[in-house]
This record gives C-alpha cells, structure tokens and sequence, in this order.
C-alpha cells in the first residue's frame, strides 16, 4: 500500500476522517516520501518532539506503552504497521468505512473509545477490537496532529469546505509550522478548558473568515480522553439554524452579539458596567482572559435549544436605557427568523402592533402604561388581555385601522404550535427601539434600574 492507494473520501466516522485530513495535507508537503516513511516521520514528531505524551489518544500503544524502552518506540511501532499493511487475514466490511478488505483489530491502542482486547462483550460477536481496515488504521495514526488539548482532547466536524479548511489551519498547518521552527512540544494547546465556550469561538472564526460568503455550517466538537479508566466523550453541536443566526448576526451587528454574550458570563463577586459594556470588580476592568472559561447562559441555552429571546429582550431594554447609539432590533430578528422559525408575517404583524402601540403612547402621552402593560404580562391570558385593552381605546380613538384584525390574531399572531412569551418578548423589543428612536426620556418610561451586582452574578 502506499499513498495513492488510500481513499480520504469522508467515511462519517470523526475520528478517521480528522486523521486523514492530516495524511493528507501532510503528504502533500512531503511529496517524496512513501507511505512508510510519513509513518515513520510522524512517530518520530510523537517520541523525538512530543515526548511520547499522547496516552489520551492510544493508550498501550507502541509509542505510549509506559514499559516499553523509548529506544525501541519508534521500531516497534513501524513493525506494527508493517504487519497491519501486509496483512491478509480477516476479509470482510471495516466498520469505520464500510469498505472490504482484511481487516486488523483496532483496541484502545489504535484508536479512540474503542474498547480493548478484554473486554470482548463490548464489540460484535465477541470480537478482540473493532475490526478496521488498514487504511483507517494508518490515517487514525496521524489523529493527533488535528486535536486540540483543552483539559480533555477537542476535535471538530464541520460539513463546509470552509470549516474543514479553518480546522485544517488551526490544528494540521498550525503543528507543522511549529514543528519547523522546532518549538513544538506536543498536541497543541488552546486558550479554553470549556468546550461549551470553545465550540462558539471556533464558530465566530468560521464565520469573520468569511464574512463576505453565504455558507451553511453544522458544527460537532468531541470533547474526549482515552487515557486509562477514565475514557470519556462529551458532544456539543451547533446546529445549522443557530449558525445561520451567528452569521447574520456577526456579519451585520457584531458589536451588539459581543456584548450581548459578554454579559452573560458568570463571574463571581463582579458588576457589569452598562456604560462601559465590560465586567468590573473593585480593581478595575476584568480582561476576558479571566473569565472566557466560566459559564455563559446563552452558549448553554444555545446548545441545550433553549431560547433566548427573554434574555434578547432585557438586553435590548437596557440598550435603550443606557443610550447606546447603535441600537437596532435586526439581531432579534435573525433569531426568531432563523432559530424559531417564526414565519415572516407573524414578524411583520409584531412589528405593526409595536407601532399601533407607539402611537398610542404618544397620543397620551404615557409611554410607561402601555409598557407595564405588556411587560408585567406573566401569563398568556394577561397579555391577550392586554391586547383587547389595546385594541378597544384604538377604536375609541377614532383609528382608522385596527391594530389586528380577527383573522391576523387568529392565524398569524398566536397560530398553532406558538408560545405567547416569544409574542410578548419580540413586542417589547420592538417598542424599545422605538423608544431609542425617537430619544423618549427614560424617566418617562421607568423609574426601576437593572440589576448590577450580585454576590455571584449569572449575567446582567
């Protein structure tokens, strides 16, 4: 077997393919060298350069196996390979590609979360390993090249031909530049041991990278060790909905998205300053180095499909209250639009009675009642009746048009499946950027200020 004899179509498994993509690009740049020879030169970066340390990736293997002489490692592992490429034992359908072939076993000491050789219940028909092809047994040797060490290992699957390239830049080319100016030292480290934030960095670089490009993405991070007992795999996915919602939102508001997330970090024994938009403590401004590890509320609600509406409307109510110059409701739209689902005319309709309530407002003079009104509405029933409220001094006022017609409020304002909160919450968004619009003194609007400090502050 030798290079051009490997297919680096997808097989679906993460793993094989995150390898492959470093076989690839590797032997690209060492176009002379043989199939053995990218396999010796990647165990030497393993036991010369990286000092072996890759237990959380082949645990036993001949390059990790704590009993075996480091002079030896590097033999010993070409052997192996040797015997896994000339082999002609076991045909039949590998279970990473599907592909037939013979076929090698493939314990913990050749790839990821796959079991050993004891433990013969966990594989089919009590088989020593998960049997593989020697193909993907020769592109999970290079797995590591394409791995972030963050705590546990993180490896991301993208669908786009610009999220495999911004993987393939971050970890592959990033590993060999370093390896030529010999400072490498082993499986690259990120800035992040929270995978629940990191999956969002990688996204925002996905998407600035590309800011001028129309692309879906669906990303997928494994969060994953192999080492010893304590084998695990968290998975975190952006779906492609919420990365549509990211790539409006950092296209064409990225200021508000930044502050928006940036807020809800939980940080202990802190205040958020709203005119300043930073996270302070007595010393002075927090640097988000300290705190892009801790939790932030609209990452998990993200990744849980939980919304965020209710916290996009408190945001926008103290854009409105602090004057920032800005303000707009286009990310509030991107939301709902690309994460609810909601359908174009139940935007539109909001959007229309906001402004029927606007004029209200104005007319009278109290900006603060109708906005009590539709704020202090906890349950579905007091916001519908709220509305009737509204709907009835409209005609007393001699309106020329309703604020909603019967069929309007029917099918496209509550219409099946709906939740009234997501009414209520984009209906306020859309009054406060009315508010900021037209300069409305807050002191008309609310005496109440926001929260801003809490022994342990969940986000302002």
């Amino acid at each position: 077997m030798n290079i051009k004899d490997i297919s680096f179509e997808p097989t679906g498994d993460p793993f094989v393919d995150a390898g492959g993509m470093a076989l690839e690009y590797i032997a690209s740049r060492f176009p002379e060298k043989l199939l053995m020879e990218l396999i010796e030169w990647a165990a030497r970066i393993y036991v010369e350069k990286w000092d072996t340390k890759l237990n959380s990736v082949f645990h036993g293997s001949p390059i990790t196996h704590p009993t075996t002489a480091m002079n030896v490692r590097i033999p010993k592992n070409m052997e192996l390979f040797k015997n896994i490429i000339s082999s002609k034992k076991n045909r039949g359908y590998c279970r990473y590609c599907s592909r037939e072939d013979y076929l090698v076993d493939a314990g913990r000491d050749k790839s990821c979360l796959s079991g050993s050789g004891t433990l013969v219940n966990f594989h089919h028909s009590h088989e020593p390993g998960l049997m593989i092809c020697a193909q993907c047994a020769v592109k999970y040797f290079f797995l590591p090249f394409s791995i972030l060490q963050m705590g546990n290992l993180a490896l991301l699957q993208t669908i786009s031909a610009r999220g495999k390239q911004y993987w393939m830049n971050k970890t592959v080319i990033e590993n060999l530049n370093r390896i030529g100016k010999n400072t490498s030292e082993g499986i690259l480290k990120s800035i992040y041991s929270n995978p629940e934030n990191a999956i969002f960095r990688f996204a925002a670089e996905i998407i600035t990278d590309n800011l001028t490009i129309e692309f879906d993405e669906n990303l997928t991070l494994y969060y994953f060790t192999n080492f010893a007992a304590s084998v695990d795999c968290e998975i975190y996915s952006i779906p492609s909905p919420v990365f549509r919602f990211m790539r409006l939102a950092l296209k064409n508001c990225p200021q508000q998205w930044y502050r928006f997330v940036k807020r809800h970090y939980h940080i202990s024994k802190s205040s958020w300053n709203y005119n300043e938009s930073q996270w302070e403590k007595k010393g002075g401004a927090i640097a988000e180095e300290d705190y892009l590890n801790n939790k932030n509320d609209i990452h998990l609600k993200l990744l849980a499909n939980e919304s965020i509406l209710p916290a996009l409307q408190h945001f926008y109510k103290s854009e409105y209250l602090y004057a920032k110059p800005e303000m707009n409701n286009n990310m509030a739209i991107y939301y709902v639009r690309e994460v609810l689902d909601m359908q174009k005319e139940q935007i539109l309709l909001i959007k229309r009675i906001g402004s029927k309530i606007f004029e209200l407002m104005e007319k009278e003079c109290n900006y603060k009642k109708y906005l009590v009104m539709i704020e202090g509405s906890t349950r579905a029933y007091q916001l519908r009746s709220a509305l009737i409220k509204i709907i009835k001094t409209n005609y007393r006022n001699g309106a020329e048009e309703p604020v909603v017609t019967m069929d309007e409020y029917v099918n496209f304002l509550f219409p099946d499946g709906s939740y009234w909160g997501e009414v209520r919450d984009l209906l306020l968004i859309f009054l406060y950027e009315k508010l900021h619009q037209h300069a409305i003194n807050v002191a008309e609007v609310s005496d109440v200020e926001l929260k801003e400090t809490e022994d342990i502050n969940e986000g302002a």
